[in-house]
């Protein structure tokens, strides 16, 4: 079953970022209207009443966070998973529908689950919003994917929160990400990989996207700052910046992934000096979803610059040696 989960992800993450890169100068050209014009709630129905549908890993801890979890009727099932890393499903109700798939979304699934509001990420579900619209429902379009910085995500946390009219309970959530804050001066250099080809090329993070903000709090060069977005970086690009450390996300199994970085990475300080971390699971989604946990990502990835974590972080390392636990308000 893990197996099957972390194909199904890898294959989803190379869609993402693929669109993500195609739709990213669109989204900047319109980010400052889309956030300018949050002044009134979208939701105005009671709490008792309230519907949501959550369709995105990130917006869901958000809402749990801001102590909506009660009210949530539908979610992705990898919002689903994440709750279940963090033995946080009871936060839920029992009977709530998971959607299989997160792009395109199930619109007839949704219409059945008469939601005062569905809550979509501008990065996954672009394209099909008019969509959604037209089909009659009330949408709350986030953007947490393109923020630029841990300060960008605490925003948004803060707009969807006066979106449900819980502007002082979202206030103590940003309190509570600031205290979990670190901030260490970047001394080491690194490649973070969110997905490796079969040919050794490899999508990276650009310097003006959150992963990039995480790293240097935890102590980080990117090697790939100069970049934008999420690019696609060739194999031989990876040995000329030559990054001392490799964190990459495991492209199937930790056999395989290693094969591929030792294939075409081999030249690579990090390779030499027995400097590279594949991730998997909760380690994933603490550095790949940008939300409330976000501050864990930086620990952990302090923790991999420092050598404190082991070569291969997986779910049950990140839940024995973190104490990951998302807040409810």
């Amino acid at each position: 079953m893990l197996m099957r989960s972390s194909i199904l992800i890898g294959i989803i993450l190379v869609v993402i970022v693929i669109f993500s890169i195609l739709i990213y100068t669109q989204y900047y050209s319109n980010r400052t209207s889309t956030s300018s014009n949050i002044s009134q709630p979208i939701v105005t129905t009671s709490e008792k009443s309230l519907r949501i549908v959550s369709l995105a890993p990130s917006d869901t801890q958000i809402l749990v966070s801001l102590g909506l979890g009660k009210n949530i009727v539908g979610l992705d099932e990898y919002s689903f998973e994440l709750l279940h890393y963090l033995n946080e499903t009871s936060l839920i109700p029992s009977n709530v529908t998971v959607f299989q798939t997160i792009s395109p979304p199930n619109i007839s699934g949704l219409l059945l689950l008469h939601p005062n509001v569905v809550v979509v990420e501008y990065g996954l579900d672009s394209h099909y919003i008019p969509d959604m619209e037209k089909a009659g429902l009330n949408l709350l379009i986030t953007n947490n994917d393109f923020a630029l910085s841990i300060v960008q995500i605490e925003e948004n946390i803060l707009n969807i929160a006066q979106q449900f009219n819980e502007v002082q309970v979202g206030k103590e959530v940003v309190n509570w990400m600031n205290s979990h804050m670190i901030n260490y001066t970047p001394s080491v250099n690194v490649a973070y990989l969110d997905w490796i080809c079969p040919n050794g090329e490899a999508y990276t993070v650009g310097g003006n996207v959150f992963i990039n903000n995480l790293l240097v709090l935890a102590g980080g060069n990117n090697v790939f700052a100069n970049e934008s977005g999420y690019p696609l970086v060739t194999a031989s690009k990876i040995l000329v910046v030559n990054p001392q450390v490799i964190i990459a996300q495991t492209v199937y199994n930790y056999t395989y992934t290693i094969q591929l970085i030792e294939e075409y990475y081999n030249d690579t300080s990090a390779v030499h000096d027995g400097k590279v971390y594949l991730i998997s699971g909760l380690a994933v989604d603490l550095l790949d979803e940008p939300g409330v946990l976000s501050p864990y990502g930086s620990v952990l990835l302090h923790d991999i610059l420092i050598g404190k974590a082991p070569h291969y972080i997986n779910t049950t390392w990140v839940e024995e040696n973190l104490n990951v636990s998302l807040p409810v308000f």
